[in-house]
């Protein structure tokens, strides 16, 4: 059996403070697991998880004059940004 991990545990995982994990568990936001009154978390549902939350970097970016990032409107892929 898979060690599952309580609430503080993954906390520090995700990097998000336990009351943010109670609110994503009571508007199901988050995969956990619940025996009885107590809330554990897969390890592997976890990863699947934050993974599923990565967002993919635009690639068609340019620095202005002042050195921040706007984006390329050049590109056809890049037109439902206007």
């Amino acid at each position: 059996m898979k060690k599952l991990l309580s609430i503080q545990e993954a906390s520090e995982i995700i990097g998000l403070k336990v009351s943010t994990i109670y609110k994503y568990i009571c508007c199901r936001r988050i995969p956990y697991i619940k025996i009885g009154q107590r809330v554990f978390f897969s390890v592997e549902k976890l990863e699947s998880w934050i993974n599923d939350k990565s967002v993919d970097p635009i690639e068609s970016v340019v620095p202005n004059k002042k050195g921040k990032i706007i984006k390329d409107f050049s590109r056809a892929d890049a037109m439902h940004y206007k």
